[in-house]
C-alpha cells in the first residue's frame, strides 16, 4: 500500500507508556486536500493518523507510535473499552475518511480502508471486532462521526475477511526446516490467530515450511510466520529460527 506522509505538528511524542488497543473511523466532513491543510495548520490543534481519500489514496500525519489528536474529547461515550484516564488519544489510532457523514463510500475509500485496518490491527495485535474497531461517536455521541452510511459491523466483518486471505501477505517461497520451542498451534489458511488451528504440535517437533512472511499477525513484537507445504502456518517466534533466513 502506498502511503504519502504530510506529518503533522499536531501530535504528542509517544504515548505515555501505552500502545495503540483500539482504532478510531472518522469521517472528515471534508475533502482529503482540506483536510491537509487543515491537520498541517498548528492553530487547529487535531490530527489523525490517516486520511483515505475517496479515490483510494491513503495520507498519513502522525506516526502510529505518536499520539494524534483525533479524539480526546468525551461525551456519553458506548464503547465499553473506554479509560478513566488518560483520555483516548493515546491508546487509539484514528483513521479519517473524504466525505459527509451522508455520503456513500466509494469502492476504492472502502477497499483500501479495509486493508489499511488489518495492516494495523496486524501490527499491534489489536483484535478486529467491534470493541477494537469504533466509530468516533461511540467516544464522543454528540458526533455522527463516522456518519450514516457506514455500518460498521458489516466494515469489520470485512477486515476479518481479508486478514483470513493468505493473498493479504506478502508470502516469499523458501523451503527449510525448523524446531518448536514450545507446543504450536499451525493455523490453517493465514498467519493469524483468527484462523482455525489445524492442529498442534509437542515443542521438539521437527517443521518442514514451504514459505513465510513478514507481515502476519505480530505476537511479541515479532510478526514473521512459515507456511507449510499444506497452507499451514505457524508462528515463527516459538521456533529456532524466530526471523526467516533469507
Amino acid at each position: 500500500m502506498d502511503v504519502v506522509w504530510i506529518g503533522s505538528p499536531n501530535k504528542d511524542k509517544g504515548r505515555e507508556a501505552l500502545r495503540p488497543m483500539a482504532v478510531v473511523i472518522h469521517i472528515m466532513d471534508g475533502t482529503l486536500q482540506g483536510t491537509d491543510t487543515w491537520f498541517l495548520d498548528p492553530a487547529s490543534r487535531v490530527s489523525a493518523h490517516y486520511g483515505v481519500g475517496t479515490a483510494g489514496a491513503v495520507h498519513q500525519y502522525v506516526a502510529e507510535g505518536d499520539t494524534a489528536w483525533h479524539a480526546g474529547r468525551r461525551y456519553q461515550p458506548t464503547w465499553k473499552l473506554i479509560k478513566d484516564t488518560p483520555n483516548p488519544n493515546f491508546y487509539t489510532i484514528g483513521v479519517e475518511h473524504e466525505g459527509q457523514a451522508d455520503t456513500p463510500w466509494s469502492d476504492a475509500m472502502l477497499g483500501t480502508s479495509t486493508h489499511l485496518v488489518m495492516e494495523i490491527c496486524n501490527r499491534w495485535s489489536i483484535a478486529i471486532d467491534r470493541d477494537h474497531v469504533i466509530g468516533h461517536r461511540e467516544i464522543y455521541a454528540r458526533k455522527t462521526c463516522p456518519g450514516t452510511w457506514i455500518d460498521l459491523d458489516g466494515f469489520v466483518a470485512r477486515v476479518r475477511r481479508l486478514a483470513l486471505d493468505p493473498a493479504s501477505y506478502n508470502l516469499v517461497d523458501r523451503s527449510g526446516s525448523v524446531q518448536a520451542r514450545l507446543d504450536l498451534n499451525l493455523r490453517a489458511g493465514a498467519p493469524t490467530t483468527l484462523a482455525p488451528i489445524a492442529r498442534t504440535v509437542p515443542g521438539g517437533s521437527t517443521l518442514e515450511y514451504a514459505g513465510s512472511t513478514s507481515n502476519g499477525l505480530t505476537v511479541n513484537g515479532n510478526a514473521h510466520w512459515y507456511r507449510s507445504s499444506d497452507g499451514e502456518f505457524f508462528w515463527a517466534g516459538a521456533t529456532t529460527g524466530p526471523v526467516p533466513a533469507t
